[in-house]
């Protein structure tokens, strides 16, 4: 009906795209490496959507938390699968839960996305996977 319904309609389908990334990997790939690779495909997409945001911002003023619902739902299913089919392959700790790992990886909203981003966030992703690794049963 108009230009922020369009943001918005474009902003859910490609979020949901990214989330279903996560299922993909899984297929093709061992539970850890698909989790590291999706959250490779995350920063991807935070970084490429970063412009972005301010049209976002305009587009849910006048209903917040509109965004944060479009998104999160997605994301936090994908991470859920990553994180349940790594804790059956024993290969993070377990107990993790989708919450725990949004908030580790906040910092990647914080990158300049107009800088070299790359190394950051593949050191950040880097120091999460680590995190999760430490105590898996077979680690």
């Amino acid at each position: 009906p108009n230009r922020e319904a369009l943001v918005l309609e474009v902003y859910r389908y490609e979020v949901q795209q990214v989330a279903e990334t996560a299922a993909t990997l899984l297929e093709t790939r061992a539970p850890d490496q698909a989790l590291r690779e999706w959250m490779d495909r995350l920063a991807q997409y935070a970084m490429a959507k970063a412009g972005l945001a301010d049209a976002l911002r305009k587009a849910t003023n006048p209903q917040p938390g509109t965004l944060a619902k479009l998104g999160y739902g997605p994301v936090s299913s994908a991470v859920d699968l990553l994180l349940r089919a790594n804790e059956e392959a024993g290969t993070i700790r377990p107990g993790v839960t989708s919450d725990d790992f949004v908030l580790a990886i906040a910092g990647l909203w914080q990158i300049d996305p107009h800088g070299d981003w790359q190394p950051r966030a593949r050191r950040l992703l880097d120091l999460v996977m680590d995190g999760l690794r430490a105590g898996a049963p077979r680690s």
